[in-house]
């Protein structure tokens, strides 16, 4: 399971079932057989995440402590319901992050944008603009310059659709929203600069003294609607690049699969 798309940079999410009766997630299989290519996150994920394991680790054992076995309930359903009830928590949280993401795409688009009152995943009531002012503020506070809204970039190998592609004051390149607990202590996995890296040379074709990307981080549970955008400089974004290519190297190896030659 992944995200895929054409070589033309049509998503390819979904592929019709044999059977005729809907559409199924696309496989590797299925990209094999139609040439398509892998997202950016399809690629990063293939390099270990032990942070991420370690709070999956973290959410099935609360889930444990909240809800411990009733008499006689075996080991294997306690497992089960404890490991259901985690993913459910990290389902609410990826959910209302790509709410904030949509929200803030409309907020910095031409199209108007309309306020409501959310639910986090702690299940705290906010507006939505309790999270979305504060980007569109320092977006206008820096002047940066939107030439690309989730825009879909083909690289050499892989696609990806980005959040946002900018001309800022003497600098330009690639900016990457991130929900997170806490946005004024984020944790910053080497991936992310990565695929900053891997977005901006399938935009640019390379990465000169002018480049540069943002990750812009917001708060959805501590410090709620705090925002902290962190920089990196264009000798960031090479080294980024060139663990970037090893890492799209060993993802085909492992897969068996080379899309750039097919």
């Amino acid at each position: 399971m992944g995200h895929w798309y054409t070589k033309d940079g049509t998503p390819m999410y979904t592929v019709p079932k044999a059977d005729g009766s809907g559409d199924r997630d696309t496989t590797l299989r299925d990209a094999k057989k139609l040439g398509l290519l892998p997202s950016v996150t399809t690629i990063t994920k293939a390099l270990a995440a032990p942070a991420l394991e370690a709070w999956k680790t973290r959410q099935a054992l609360e889930a444990a402590y909240d809800s411990p076995p009733a008499f006689g309930e075996s080991v294997q359903d306690c497992q089960k319901f404890w490991l259901s009830k985690a993913e459910m928590a990290g389902q609410k949280r990826m959910e209302f992050g790509t709410k904030i993401h949509d929200s803030i795409e409309w907020a910095l688009s031409p199209a108007v944008w309309y306020d409501e009152r959310v639910e986090t995943p702690i299940g705290e009531i906010h507006n939505l603009s309790t999270f979305v002012n504060p980007v569109t503020e320092m977006f206008s506070d820096n002047k940066w310059k939107i030439v690309g809204l989730e825009q879909v970039l083909v690289g050499q190998g892989y696609a990806g659709k980005t959040d946002v592609i900018y001309i800022g004051q003497d600098e330009y390149g690639i900016i990457d929203f991130k929900t997170t607990k806490d946005a004024t202590k984020p944790f910053i996995p080497a991936t992310y600069k990565m695929q900053i890296a891997m977005y901006h040379v399938a935009e640019h074709g390379g990465i000169d003294d002018k480049a540069a990307g943002y990750n812009i981080f917001i708060s959805t549970e501590e410090n709620v609607g705090a925002v902290k955008a962190v920089r990196y400089d264009a000798e960031e974004l090479r080294k980024a690049w060139k663990a970037a290519q090893g890492l799209i190297a060993a993802w085909q190896y492992e897969n068996d699969y080379y899309p750039a030659e097919a």
